[in-house]
């Protein structure tokens, strides 16, 4: 079930729903984008309200609010398209009902066998040979199973297809927010089933990294200016060993 991240809506969610709901997609990224704005205006209001530190100079300080000002635009941008899309009933995303017909164990059937009267019977059937080695092969269907699922790799994250960008790019420390959108924006398929690729924005892909403890940061070009960009080895740290 989709809720508001504070404790008064955990606890009211813990007491009044009774069963287990499955949540909404649309309405978890409704919900992640407004706290991403309640967060950066609250970096807004702290940074407009202090004095500049010392060692930053004001140009420093005008370039990291104007920053937040072009995340939080893009932030109420991102929550209008959102509230303006419409969505399938949350029906749509509970699991299906059970089969009005559950088949009942030695359930007799109502009809009777249409069989050939010569028919002599099932004692002249040929049973196939199965495989020799029976326990060898229930071994290698085990193991095969838990490497599927014990692989952090499957399925692929937001973060292993960041990473490949990465190696594309000759596994450069930073990647700028606009390069690495740009690219992902090419890949096929969604990304942690929230987006597809070639409708991530910045804000969006924020939204996707948060969860692993992802986060920009703002490097030095080499005229000394700084941009917003993604950090290679946060992203290696987001992602769980592996040994694939």
């Amino acid at each position: 079930m989709t809720q508001f991240p504070t404790l008064i809506d955990q606890v009211a969610a813990a007491v009044l729903v009774p069963a287990e709901v499955s949540e909404n997609p649309h309405h978890r990224a409704i919900v992640d984008v407004c706290v991403e704005i309640q967060d950066l205006d609250r970096q807004l209001a702290a940074l407009s309200g202090a004095e500049r530190p010392a060692g930053i100079s004001a140009t420093e300080q005008l370039d990291t609010l104007t920053d937040l000002l072009v995340e939080r635009m893009a932030a109420g941008a991102e929550l209008s398209a959102l509230l303006s899309t419409s969505c399938c009933c949350a029906a749509a995303y509970e699991p299906a009902p059970p089969s009005e017909y559950e088949p009942v164990e030695d359930e007799e059937p109502d009809f009777d066998p249409d069989l050939d009267p010569d028919f002599g019977g099932f004692d002249d059937f040929v049973d196939l040979e199965g495989p020799d080695d029976v326990d060898g092969f229930d071994d290698l269907h085990e193991a095969t199973c838990e490497e599927f699922l014990t692989c952090p790799s499957r399925p692929r994250t937001i973060v292993h297809a960041c990473l490949d960008i990465f190696d594309v790019l000759g596994a450069a420390e930073y990647v700028s927010t606009a390069e690495l959108v740009g690219r992902l924006r090419e890949l096929p398929g969604e990304a942690d089933g929230r987006w597809r690729y070639a409708d991530l924005t910045a804000v969006r892909l924020a939204l996707l990294l948060r969860p692993y403890g992802v986060q920009s940061r703002k490097p030095r070009n080499v005229d000394g200016s700084r941009y917003r960009a993604y950090r290679r080895g946060d992203l290696v740290a987001a992602r769980p060993d592996c040994s694939c």
